[in-house]
């Protein structure tokens, strides 16, 4: 964690500015994997020029602020916990400013957190095919193998089945099996 990054915090005009931040770091956490993917919000944009520093920075910052949740969230919103994450050499009234701006917006965390589990879809059904496209407009393609996957869903709480269809090509195949497998290597880590 780039705990010097978070330390320009301190130069925010308020406790509610800082609560902003955690909140926006908090909903876009799954859309900030790379600085090409930033999501520009009026909290977002306001921040590079707030702290005096550029769009990257500011990226880095609001990673920094998602690392630190999702550590909290490890702690189990523990004070104690969050506080001691912090290195002794880090400014310990911002620690402080930070670790209760986390506590405030713990719950609504859980509660996005608990309603993304509980409206999750559940699997019922897989069902695919392969083909090879004989006549298509693009040449490449023609005599390629595509895999057709289906994907039957059901909505728990509106009783409702879906289907989801798409095609993947051997690349594409092959990418999906890979996340796949890291999933499961994932999965069986945690299970343990």
């Amino acid at each position: 964690m780039n705990f010097q990054i978070l330390g320009l915090l301190s130069q925010l005009p308020s406790k509610k500015y800082v609560r902003k931040l955690f909140e926006y770091a908090y909903l876009f956490r799954n859309k900030l994997n790379s600085f090409q993917e930033f999501m520009e919000t009026p909290v977002s944009a306001s921040l590079p020029q707030d702290l005096q520093m550029t769009e990257k920075q500011a990226h880095t910052l609001i990673i920094g602020l998602v690392k630190l949740l999702e550590n909290a969230e490890l702690l189990q919103w523990n004070e104690q916990a969050i506080l001691q994450l912090f290195p002794s050499t880090f400014d310990q009234q911002l620690a402080k400013l930070l670790t209760d701006s986390i506590l405030q917006i713990s719950e609504l965390c859980d509660k996005i957190t608990n309603r993304e589990i509980c409206q999750a879809d559940s699997l019922i059904d897989i069902d695919w095919r392969v083909d090879i496209q004989i006549q298509t407009h693009n040449q490449q393609k023609v005599n390629m193998p595509v895999l057709f996957l289906q994907l039957e869903t059901l909505n728990t709480q509106k009783n409702t089945k879906e289907n989801v269809t798409f095609q993947l090509n051997q690349n594409e195949v092959n990418n999906f099996h890979n996340n796949l497998c890291k999933i499961k290597e994932q999965l069986q880590t945690l299970a343990q």
